[in-house]
Formats: structure tokens, C-alpha cells, sequence
């Protein structure tokens, strides 16, 4: 895994949903069978806590969560911690700038967040990620660099491979 330069909010508001951040999350929420589900993608909001544009602002921004809703979506924090590694050791195939692990129970005890330019995670302090380290912020939250959010071919390449993956390895959380 490589190291890369982190984007951030640099590229400013999208207009529109962007292609390939879409068919992303839509592949993790088929191939999860609804265990993970988009709770939301482009929206125009400064990020949560803060006064900075919000990444989603973007377009390259998805939160994908596990919890339990009445129409049988959702799953466990075991399920969701066996795609935030499916996804960090596949970062540099998708190009994930960023992955929020909000519920995350150890360390500091606010979250962790794994992040392209360190290639890492770091553990935050509480009161760093507004709702780290919460146990009702029952998602995580990933971003994609702006080349892949924009490249269907790219991410379903990505997919097929990450696919082939969990064919060998499944995953058994429930």
C-alpha cells in the first residue's frame, strides 16, 4: 500500500452524484446482501461539528452503515470491521483518500480514521470526529480521490478483484 496526497474538500461542490463513488457503494451494499447500506452520499453541508465544506459536498464522500432497520437491512459491528479491512487493504485499487471508523471502542476512545497520506490508521481523541468513539454512530464513513469517483470501469475492475477476495477468504460476520 502506498502512500498519496489527500484531496480533501479541495476540488469543491459537485453538481451532481459522481459515477463512480455511486456504483461503489452500490456494489458493497449488493454484495454485503443489504448488511451494509448507503446512508448517503453527495450532499451540500459543512462536515459535522465543524464549519469546513464536508467532503460528501464533493461528491467523492459515502457513509456506509450496519444498522438494524425494520426492513432487514443492517447487521453487526463484526460484519462492518471485515469490510473497513476489505476496503483499507484494497485502497490504492479504489483510490480510498480516507475511511472514518466511528464506533471504533479502543484507543483514545474518539474514533479512528485511516487516511492515504500516511497510509494508517490513527487513533482520535474524543471531541476530534464529532460522534467518535460513540457506539450509535453505527457507520463508517469513506472517501474516494477524484479520478475514481468519476470511474465506473475502474471501480467495477476494483470490485471484481475485491469479489475474487472474498471468494477465497468469506466473510462470516453476521
Amino acid at each position: 500500500m502506498s502512500t498519496r496526497p489527500y484531496t480533501g474538500n479541495k476540488d469543491g461542490v459537485s453538481q451532481n452524484k459522481r459515477a463512480g463513488l455511486e456504483h461503489l457503494v452500490a456494489c458493497i451494499e449488493y454484495l454485503s446482501a443489504g448488511k451494509l447500506w448507503n446512508n448517503g452520499t453527495r450532499v451540500v453541508r459543512p462536515m459535522r461539528g465543524k464549519r469546513s465544506l464536508s467532503v460528501h459536498a464533493t461528491g467523492r464522500a459515502a457513509d456506509i452503515s450496519y444498522r438494524k432497520m425494520p426492513n432487514g437491512k443492517g447487521s453487526s459491528r463484526t460484519y462492518s470491521l471485515e469490510w473497513i479491512d476489505l476496503l483499507v487493504a484494497n485502497a490504492d485499487l479504489i483510490g480510498l483518500e480516507l475511511l472514518t471508523d466511528y464506533s471504533y471502542p479502543k484507543g483514545k476512545g474518539g474514533g479512528r480514521t485511516w487516511k492515504c497520506d500516511r497510509a494508517a490508521w490513527l487513533d482520535n481523541d474524543r471531541g476530534v470526529i464529532e460522534g467518535g468513539g460513540d457506539p450509535s454512530s453505527d457507520w463508517f464513513h469513506l472517501e474516494l480521490a477524484p479520478h475514481f469517483a468519476d470511474d465506473v470501469p475502474a471501480i467495477q475492475n476494483a470490485v471484481n478483484q475485491i469479489v475474487s477476495q472474498i471468494q477465497a477468504k468469506p466473510l462470516t460476520g453476521a
